[in-house]
């Protein structure tokens, strides 16, 4: 094994020990996150830290100022503060109590109970006793005693009827006949019943009747022989055994129907059967009594087999002589007289058939029973008994009112005892529905103060109401009552609306609830039939509704406005709008969220927008009159210190506030905002902004300055490190940031100019804190050049603070709203004012962030430097090492070496071990303490540095190194060293920046002069080979023109063949402006293709565009063909008859992919393509700046001195080519 081999393993394996050094591990630390991920964490760290200082603590440095950001921070935070409080959520808001609205109620307009005389009086009462006395009810229905329903009603009466005279008609009552029982049936309809006729449908109709105790439940037996209409059933008649002698009562038919609908009412007296007696329904099948020929005839509408069965049953019917009864039987049904409630049956009953050995039957029927009364004549009572109900219905409601504990929303449930007599005097004297809905409302009505009644109640009442309407049903003194008792309850009502705020505050849940029920029954009441004939609201309901939301609104803003501080110091009054702006937008919130929605969907008024449009007209009146006032006579241009800050603090607060009024009106429509007053709030402000803007900047000059004085070390996580003054001037800029987006200034367009002076005062101070940072380190010693340098702390800190700093900046893009602002600008003055607005800002930070840059640069780069003679010493022990070991062996290069020979060459790894010591320390020590972009930075600067002074070192040692292949391998390795430890597993710097121009020179240097001759002809053929490949490519025209050849390899006779087809182009170098061209074909290298001598073409006089078509063959192999760097190598010369030929230039051909040599070719120059090749001339330092000069440095080898003279002679002649 040869030295330089030996070498090279133990150099690699002592290579692999560097690669994997303690700053390797150290950058793998978190390898799993990517770089942007990291610097995405440290800005965010950044950030957070500053946020935190903010918030949590004021810092001695804003004590410097007063804190002066901090305070106009606050004016935020207490902005939303407010809003927390004000909103529904939140725990601050006071909530009205209900004595609180209460004590503000309104009493009802007309609270009229009617004045009834003595013998009313006594009718009235005696009339209900007899109610108690002969109650209707089933036998399972339970109810309060007698005694408590009298008591009841003689509490109620007692200031009118006495105990003797209660007790006197109760007796007399008692011992009188009771009337008779009364059952009202309503048959109502039926469903799938069965199909008894042909075409599969029914005539149904219904037989009723009142069945004593202990009578048949059979079905009543329709007489076929007794005549009937043609839409009646069939009398009936009562057969053996079966039915008492009760009267039947029967519907019409309907027919061809399996669902009919009757609804008829029908009426029994039931004397004594009412407490065992049983009603009885049964339906039938209506049947004609026809013939056999009519029945023959209806064979026609047989749709089926059952109707084959049933033109069978009606064949039998019709021939059966004394038929009694031909109709259908479909079902009946039974119910219990005394299972019948008060309040009655209603619902669907199933029918039952005949017997258990009868067909089943289908079908079901809907019945309503009710029980009543029938009494003797009373045509003695002076009362009817509707006024009667609608009495009882006032004095009972009065009466349950009086008598409530306190005070509060009541629901208007009415005791059992109440209930009971009015249901029965309702049963028994037959009330209709709508007079019982009629009554009940006209008495809660008289009740109707906000503090008594609930209005859902009130919505129930008027919902049941509206259902049991009918035209006309009530008589002209009850539609008088009822218009009187609305328009009384449309009066209270929208008196209750003209003092909303008071009554319903948005605050209190239950009342709340109240107005919207409130507004629900007004809606009730205007959608009536009853409405529409008796016009109760004037003009209309929308317009009275609206009257009241306006006058309400206007009173609540004149209450608040009269709770203002009414000062001299116009700066009070300042502050005393912001608050009751802040008041407003409270409000606001809590309308929009509860009220709003309720009116829009009750009536469709869109109730926020009124009352917006109220407030913006008022309020806009004030806000003018103060700041006018304000800005005319105390400007904030001749004010310093603490009245600024407070005349400012003043101003702000009302801008914030009058920015969150207006932000509620994104909930108007376009056209609604586009009329607002307030739009224009803004203007009053520009001057504050300004002078605040001009201010800041001073303030954060200040506090920068204070805190690179009062500097202290902080962590941001284990390693890296920056210090506190980072921190206090990235929060600064982010509180002069905040201050402007909170502003949230509504002029976009007009913002341009603030936004600009921000982003320049930013920009202004991130500069000047890089200045002041690196002035520190100056007046610290930083640039001083004593001793040997080593990585420190404070350095760290110095380019990491600067470098969280010139962060900071990128988001102002995002949090000024420059996008916003450019789409503004373009719809606004078009795309290039836009553009440029954009650029403008662009610009400043671009020029901020480059200067800070070029601050860590040049610390970067003074690390660097700082480094330099270490490095340097370093470079020199090792070469000086290196170099007396490759004395030891120059005589003895290319052979075996002995161990001793080994040994010494040893001393090359013990010499690099000091520097890679040294640079493994450093970068520890950097990497932990530095941001990941600063760290880079330095780093690849470092390898400039160490890179720059390997090349000085080689150069200087240029003439002791030529001649010494060991050592170049040494020289290489070293670099693979070092560049294996920057790179370090893909954790350092990245291979293009590792590679730099240096470093190639160097390496293709180091690599050239390691190489066997031979192995640098066949890279130099090579070189050119891809100069040729990569003009052809690119289809350049060639300046020197193109020569054509075909090429071959013959298998057959073994030759590479070759055709000069033509040339195009060339340089005239004759005086006549023509050449006399020819050509030289050699095979290169020439060690390569021993035998082949060059060939010479024919002449071509004066031509450009000589025309050869000659071939030549030359006697290679394949193998020969396929070596690194084979080639034809073309020279074109101009042929003088006086002197040397003028060199036209040469071109190369590769004989690697030639037709034949990597597969077999059909051996003709008619399929070979032709190729055309660039002319080029031989340069010095084309891309083998190292090849030629290191064969010439080689005077014992004649192959490689022989290559560079004929090189050289070629390149002699392209100097003195025209």
């Amino acid at each position: 094994m040869s030295v330089a081999g030996s070498l090279g393993q133990r150099l690699t394996a002592r290579r692999g020990s560097w690669h994997h050094s303690k700053l390797v591990a150290t950058l793998s630390q978190g390898e799993d996150a990517t770089l942007a991920e990291a610097e995405e964490k440290e800005l965010q760290e950044i950030l957070r830290i500053s946020a935190s200082n903010k918030k949590l603590k004021k810092t001695k440095v804003s004590e410097s100022d007063g804190h002066f950001f901090e305070n106009f921070s606050a004016l935020t935070d207490q902005q939303e503060s407010f809003h927390f409080r004000q909103n529904p959520g939140g725990s601050e808001v006071p909530e009205q109590t209900e004595d609180d609205i209460l004590a503000s109620k309104i009493d009802h307009p007309c609270k009229d109970v009617p004045k009834l005389s003595k013998k009313e009086i006594v009718d009235l009462y005696r009339s209900i006793l007899s109610v108690i006395q002969f109650r209707l009810c089933a036998s399972n229905q339970s109810f309060p005693p007698d005694l408590e329903l009298y008591g009841y009603m003689h509490d109620m009466f007692k200031v009118y009827v006495s105990v003797n005279e209660h007790n006197s008609m109760v007796l007399t009552i008692s011992k009188g006949a009771p009337p008779d029982t009364v059952l009202m049936v309503t048959v109502q309809e039926a469903k799938d019943l069965i199909g008894k006729d042909v075409s599969g449908l029914s005539d149904p109709f219904c037989v009723m009747g009142i069945l004593a105790s202990g009578e048949s439940k059979k079905p009543f037996v329709t007489n076929s022989r007794v005549p009937h209409g043609t839409c009646s059933p069939h009398l009936h008649h009562k057969e053996k055994g079966s039915h008492g002698n009760q009267d039947l009562q029967s519907t019409s038919i309907i027919k061809e129907q399996l669902n009919p609908k009757w609804n008829e009412n029908f009426r029994f007296v039931l004397g004594c059967a009412v407490q065992t007696g049983w009603f009885h329904i049964d339906v039938w099948d209506h049947d004609e009594e026809t013939t056999v020929m009519e029945v023959v005839k209806k064979s026609g509408d047989i749709q089926s087999v059952k109707g084959v069965k049933r033109l069978l049953k009606e064949v039998i019917q019709s021939t059966r002589l004394g038929g009694s009864n031909p109709d259908d039987f479909l079902g009946y049904v039974n119910i219990k007289l005394d299972a019948i409630p008060s309040w009655g049956l209603s619902g669907w009953y199933p029918l039952k058939s005949k017997s258990s050995r009868s067909k089943a039957s289908s079908g079901e029927i809907f019945l309503k029973l009710k029980m009543s009364l029938q009494r003797a004549d009373q045509s003695y009572q002076v009362l009817s008994p509707t006024a009667v109900h609608r009495i009882l219905w006032f004095h009972i409601v009065h009466y349950e009112v009086a008598r409530l504990d306190q005070l509060g929303a009541w629901d208007g449930e009415l005791p059992s005892r109440a209930m009971t007599i009015l249901q029965q005097h309702a049963v028994q004297y037959e009330i209709s529905d709508l007079h019982q809905s009629l009554c009940r409302w006209l008495a809660y009505s008289q009740e109707c103060t906000m503090c008594v009644i609930d209005f859902k109640s009130f919505y129930t009442y008027g919902e049941t109401l509206k259902r049991s309407w009918k035209p006309f049903a009530l008589s002209a003194d009850e539609e008088q009552y009822l218009q009187k008792s609305f328009h009384s309850f449309i009066t209270y009502a929208v008196d209750m609306l003209h003092r909303q705020q008071d009554m319903f505050p948005p605050t209190n849940k239950l009342a709340l609830r109240r107005l919207q029920y409130l507004l629900l029954c007004l809606s009730q009441i205007n959608e009536m039939e009853f409405a529409e004939r008796n016009v109760l609201f004037q003009p209309n309901c929308q317009a009275v509704i609206l009257a009241a939301i306006k006058e309400d609104i206007h009173n609540w803003y004149s209450k608040k406005q009269s709770e203002m501080v009414d000062a001299k110091p116009e700066i009070e009054r300042v502050s005393s709008l912001a608050g009751l702006t802040n008041t407003i937008n409270g409000q606001f919130q809590r309308l929009l969220q509860f009220v709003h929605n309720t009116y829009q969907t009750v009536f469709e008024i869109p109730y926020f927008t009124i009352v917006y449009k109220e407030m913006d007209l008022r309020l806009m009146a004030d806000v003018t009159r103060c700041l006018t006032s304000t800005v005319s006579h105390h400007t904030l241009d001749d004010v310093e210190g603490e009245e600024y800050s407070q005349r400012s603090t003043a101003l702000f607060e009302l801008y914030l506030a009058l920015r969150d009024f207006v932000g509620f009106s994104e909930n108007l429509t376009e056209g609604d905002q586009a009329d607002l007053e307030i739009k224009g709030y803004h203007k009053f402000f520009k001057k504050a902004v300004e002078k605040w803007l001009n201010v800041s900047r001073k303030r954060a000059a200040e506090r920068i300055k204070k805190a690179v004085e009062l500097d202290q070390v902080a962590l941001v996580d284990t390693m890296v490190k920056h210090s506190t003054s980072a921190v206090d001037v990235a929060t600064c800029f982010a509180q002069i940031r905040e201050f402007w987006q909170r502003l949230d200034w509504p002029d976009t367009v007009g913002s341009y100019v603030f936004v600009a002076k921000v982003t320049d005062d930013i920009c202004h101070g991130a500069v000047s804190y890089a200045n002041i940072i690196h002035d520190k380190l100056r007046q610290n010693g930083y640039y001083d050049d004593e001793g040997q340098f080593d990585v420190t702390d404070q350095l760290c800190i110095a380019i990491n603070n600067i470098e969280q700093v010139r962060r900071s900046l990128a988001i102002m893009p995002e949090s000024l709203g420059w996008q916003r602002i450019q789409v503004a600008m373009e719809m606004e003055y078009g795309e290039m004012a836009g553009r440029q607005c954009q650029d403008t800002l662009q610009t400043m930070m671009a020029s901020a962030d480059e200067d800070m840059v070029n601050v860590i640069e040049h610390v970067v780069q003074r690390v660097g430097e700082r480094m330099r003679p270490d490095l340097r010493r370093f470079l020199r022990a090792l070469l000086a090492a290196h170099i007396h070991s490759c004395i030891d062996d120059n005589t003895r290069q290319g052979q075996e070496t002995s161990a001793m020979d080994v040994s010494k060459n040893l001393q090359f790894l013990q010499a690099i071990d000091p520097l890679m010591e040294y640079l493994d320390t450093n970068m520890i020590t950097l990497h932990n303490c530095l941001l990941k972009s600063n760290f880079d930075r330095i780093l690849q600067d470092i390898w400039i540095v160490l890179v720059d002074e390997l090349s000085k070192i080689i150069s200087n040692k240029n003439k002791a190194l030529h001649g010494k292949p060991l050592l170049f391998c040494r020289l290489n390795d070293t670099l693979d060293i070092l560049s294996d430890f920057f790179y370090a597993d893909t954790k350092g710097l990245a291979l293009p920046t590792l590679h730099n121009a240096t470093y190639m020179e160097m390496k293709s240097y180091t690599e050239s002069n390691m190489a066997d001759t031979h192995e640098l002809i066949e890279a130099f053929y090579g070189q050119k080979l891809q100069e040729v490949e990569e003009i052809i490519e690119s289809n350049k025209e060639s300046l020197l023109g193109t020569l054509t050849v075909k090429c071959y390899y013959n298998d057959v006779t073994n030759h590479l063949c070759i055709m000069l087809v033509n040339a195009k182009n060339i340089t005239p170098k004759d005086r006549s402006g023509m050449s006399d061209p020819y050509v030289i074909l050699e095979l290169q290298p020439s060690f390569v293709f021993p035998k082949s001598s060059p060939r010479k073409s024919k002449i071509v006089k004066e031509t450009v565009h000589p025309l050869f078509d000659e071939t030549f063959e030359f006697p290679v192999t394949k193998d020969q063909c396929k070596n690194r760097g084979a080639c034809l190598h073309l020279i074109m010369y101009d042929h003088d008859v006086i002197g040397s030929d003028d060199l036209e230039g040469e071109t190369f051909l590769s004989l690697q992919d030639i037709p034949g040599v990597k597969q077999a070719f059909e051996s003709s120059y008619a399929a070979v393509k032709a190729v055309p090749l660039p002319l080029r001339l031989p340069e010095k330092n084309n891309n083998t700046p190292f090849l030629l000069s290191t064969l010439k440095q080689r005077p014992t080898d004649r192959v490689a001195q022989e290559f560079a003279k004929k090189r050289a002679q070629l390149l002699k002649r392209a100097k003195v080519a025209p």
